[in-house]
């Protein structure tokens, strides 16, 4: 860890302890209250008001393990590191359907057709609600869905996988693992959940009316913090409530829950453990870090979320 990651922990640490709500802190809780409100209770359309074009609609005979990708995309083309990981799930037999969160027009879009008629489909999507929105949306739209054994629901916030041999390791462990719902890390704070960029739904949770409710009950939220605060933060609770017992391929690497978000705070030791992905949001912060260079490939290096 760098002495500014060191300072910035203990920093955290020295704030949790104090006893008092700081003035700013306040603020922002306050606002967000009033945003949750608002959206909750004026603002929030269903996930499937959005208005959404499919390229290449989904076949209702699809089957096996499918994937739900969304991205966010600012321009009419695939992002590099999303094409390089739509490649490594195709590669080990997960069937794809891509979702692209956009302000842009479908005709405006230009798709590898190698690329696409691989894809089990193809939706442009009104860029609203964020990734939780997008994937209830395609799964809406997706039929015939009895017949899958496995949803892995995985955003573009992660960018991979970073070692052919770690992603296939991962793969392993998913198809092995007698949990209901699986993801790679998981986050003490504010409360305990698995992350959700890389989510992935066992046999047993798609069958579950729980599950299939939170999916058809979803709404467009019009700001990222309710994303996070109605869906992200408590779907595991949710979940676990329910009966579904939920898994992180990587535990913890630290017990502090103030700098638990290892994707975060020890991004370079996860890694080093076997995580195949790096965050966007890492390679913004560090652009230039030896250790980034290293590891991710030049083009890669441009994701922008």
């Amino acid at each position: 860890m760098s002495l500014t990651d060191t300072f910035r922990s203990w920093r955290r640490n020295a704030k949790a302890l104090m006893p008092y709500v700081r003035r700013r802190e306040y603020q922002i809780l306050q606002r967000r209250h009033s945003d949750l409100v608002d959206g909750l209770g004026w603002d929030a359309l269903p996930a499937t008001a959005a208005r959404i074009h499919a390229i290449k609609p989904v076949s209702q005979a699809l089957a096996g393990e499918v994937c739900l990708f969304v991205s966010y995309a600012p321009q009419p083309r695939l992002k590099p590191h999303v094409v390089a990981h739509l490649e490594q799930l195709l590669r080990v037999g997960v069937n794809v359907v891509l979702i692209l969160n956009t302000d842009l027009a479908a005709d405006d879009f230009v798709l590898d057709a190698g690329l696409q008629a691989r894809l089990a489909g193809v939706f442009v999507r009104e860029n609203t609600g964020f990734d939780f929105a997008a994937w209830a949306h395609a799964y809406a739209l997706c039929e015939g869905r009895d017949g899958w054994t496995r949803l892995f629901l995985v955003n573009d916030s992660i960018v991979g996988p970073l070692s052919g041999t770690d992603f296939d390791c991962v793969i392993e462990r998913i198809r092995n693992s007698t949990a209901d719902v699986v993801g790679l890390t998981e986050n003490g704070s504010p409360v305990r959940h698995v992350q959700s960029f890389f989510l992935v739904f066992n046999t047993t949770a798609l069958r579950h009316r729980a599950v299939q409710r939170i999916f058809l009950r979803m709404l467009s939220l019009p700001t990222k913090d309710q994303v996070i605060d109605v869906y992200e933060l408590r779907l595991t609770r949710v979940l676990t409530q329910n009966g579904l017992r939920c898994e992180a391929l990587f535990p913890p690497l630290s017990d502090d829950p103030h700098s638990s978000n290892d994707t975060s705070f020890h991004w370079d030791r996860l890694i080093r453990a076997g995580f195949p992905y790096i965050k966007t949001s890492i390679l913004h912060k560090y652009a230039g870090d030896a250790r980034i260079t290293a590891l991710v490939p030049a083009e890669w290096r441009v994701a922008d979320r």
